[in-house]
Order: structure tokens, then sequence, then C-alpha cells
């Protein structure tokens, strides 16, 4: 007789459960997110029509693109409030420089270049003079903002320009270019967080920077490109919106920051730091655009669509301070 013992029985029901369980845990917005879906659907006939639904894909896309680049920001322990500012910056520099005939993407490309040189300047405040990242990007933000009403004396820059609206109107394979760009971006996003060092040291900084800086990591060095990054994403939504608007503004991106923390931080990245999440920050930017698409089929006013993003931002830090609790307390 065999001694060998029967093995044991597999309840596909309990293992069902326990892959949706770990679905939910790797995507904690699908369930939340599904149901603000279904709650505007059965509210507003116009929230599904294919035309609606392409319009919110393609401002979540917009807004994916800057709350990537501050997820590595926030992963590495820090967060840069001048966003909303370099967006502006961006816009005028990027129109002024169409209005005055350069080539458009010689005109978009120095955009970028001043949305990365406003992110080195917050870098090399933050690690050269060692100040605390909430006063040197809120310093920023407010000397931002004034250089771009300077520079344009408070008028707007109206442009004409069809190659800066194909930021926005290109289609290629017939899908609209802020998607193909947040796509791409996320790609790269993931690709650096998970397959790179320079993501894991990101996250090692965040986790423990003393300790990161003691195994012999260039932290500071590492901070400071981790700002140019944010500064390129704000730079690309000031391209996104000029080519939206056809201008740039000095009064241009008020609030932006909040929005762009509040995608980051529903999504799942750690506010203190040590980890990230791509596609959390993804599916963060789809339930922000979800929200203010709903509420302005539903006619909100624009003050309460405001409301709402600080209402969401605060029902996110609450639920990870319950998060954090309830671990402490299991260990």
């Amino acid at each position: 007789m065999s001694n060998a013992s029967a093995p044991p029985v597999v309840d596909p029901g309990r293992q069902l459960l326990a892959r949706l369980r770990r679905g939910f845990a790797a995507v904690p917005l699908a369930l939340p997110l599904a149901a603000i879906m279904i709650a505007l659907a059965l509210a507003s006939s116009a929230f599904l029509t294919p035309t609606n639904l392409e319009n919110l894909l393609v401002q979540a896309s917009i807004v994916a693109i800057p709350s990537l680049g501050m997820m590595f920001c926030l992963a590495m322990g820090e967060f840069d409030l001048s966003v909303g500012s370099t967006v502006a910056f961006t816009g005028v520099i990027a129109t002024s420089f169409i209005v005055a005939e350069w080539w458009t993407p010689l005109a978009m490309a120095a955009g970028l270049v001043a949305g990365a040189g406003v992110g080195l300047f917050n870098g090399l405040v933050v690690t050269q003079l060692r100040v605390t990242p909430f006063i040197a990007t809120l310093a920023t933000m407010v000397i931002v903002r004034g250089l771009a009403l300077v520079y344009t004396d408070g008028h707007d820059v109206i442009v004409s320009d069809s190659t800066l609206k194909l930021m926005t109107g290109a289609r290629p394979l017939g899908i609209p270019m802020p998607i193909v760009l947040a796509a791409i971006v996320a790609v790269l996003a993931w690709w650096t967080l998970n397959r790179t060092r320079f993501g894991r040291r990101v996250c090692a900084i965040g986790s423990n920077r003393e300790a990161a800086a003691v195994t012999g990591l260039a932290v500071n060095r590492i901070r400071v490109m981790v700002y140019i990054l944010v500064g390129l994403g704000a730079a690309t939504w000031g391209l996104f919106l000029s080519a939206q608007l056809q201008k740039g503004s000095g009064q241009l991106g008020l609030g932006f920051e909040l929005a762009v923390i509040t995608v980051v931080i529903i999504g799942g990245t750690a506010l203190t730091g040590g980890r990230a999440t791509v596609m959390g920050t993804l599916m963060g930017a789809l339930m922000l655009e979800v929200i203010r698409n709903g509420l302005n089929l539903l006619n909100v006013p624009p003050a309460w669509q405001r409301i709402s993003v600080g209402v969401v931002l605060v029902a996110a830090l609450a639920v990870l301070g319950m998060r954090g609790r309830y671990g402490s307390t299991k260990r």
C-alpha cells in the first residue's frame, strides 16, 4: 500500500477570489472608477457617447504626462509646487517664438527647454542651497508665474499655427495624438521605474535618503534629474494647452500642481516616498478626468469642480492614512 498522501483539494472558487484580490490590489482604483462611471452613465445619457469618451481619454492623457513626472518626485519623498507656473511659462515662450516667426518645432523645443530649466533651477535650489522642497518650489511657483506675466506684459499671446495644433489635433493611425504620446511616456516611465537603476535609486532615496547616500548613490544628482523630469512634464502640458487654446498666457495653469499631485496620490504612490505605480497614476488621471467630465455634463459650476479636486485629494489621503494604521496594527 502506498504511503503517499493525497494531493490537497484546490477550491476553484477560492482561487478565483484570490486572483481578484490580487488584481484589485494591483489596481485599487478599478472598482471606484467603475462605480463612478456607472453612476455618471445613469445620470447623463451623453456620458457614454463615443465623442465624449474620446474627449475624456484625450484630457486624461494630457494630465497623465506631467503626473508621471510628479510620480517620480513623490516616489523620492518630495514634490514640486511650480508645475502650474511652468505650464504658463512654457506656453508663453513657445507662442511668442511662433509669433516671432521661429520654425514651430524649434519654438516648441524652446518651450520644453524652458520647462527643463525651471526643473533644473528647483533641483539646484533644493540640493545646493538645501532649501526644503516645499519652500523652494513655492518660491519658484511665484517667480516663474511673475516671469511669464512680465514677459508678456500681462497680455495673451495669440497664435494661429497649424503645426502647433498637431499636438492635440493629429491622429496617427486614427488615434488622437495626446493618447499616443501618453502611451509612449507611460511605457518609458514604467521601464525607467521598474527596469533601470535610476528608477530603483529614486525609490531608494524615497525610502531612506541617508542610507542611500551611505551606499554611495549620487543622491543630489538623482534629485536634480527628477526635478528636470517634472519640469519637462509640465512643459509638455503647457504645449498641449497652448495648442488647444492657440494662445499663451501668464494666467494659465493656475492650480494645476494640485491636480497632478492628486492624480499621483490617488493612484497609489506613497506620499512619504519609496513606492510608485505607473498604472495607478494612469488610473488616477482617468478618475480625475471622469469626475470633471461628469460634472461638466451635469452642468456643475466651475467653482464646485475645483472643490471636487480638493475633496478627492483629502479622501485619498484619508484612505492612505487608514491603510497605514491598519498595516501597523497588523504587524
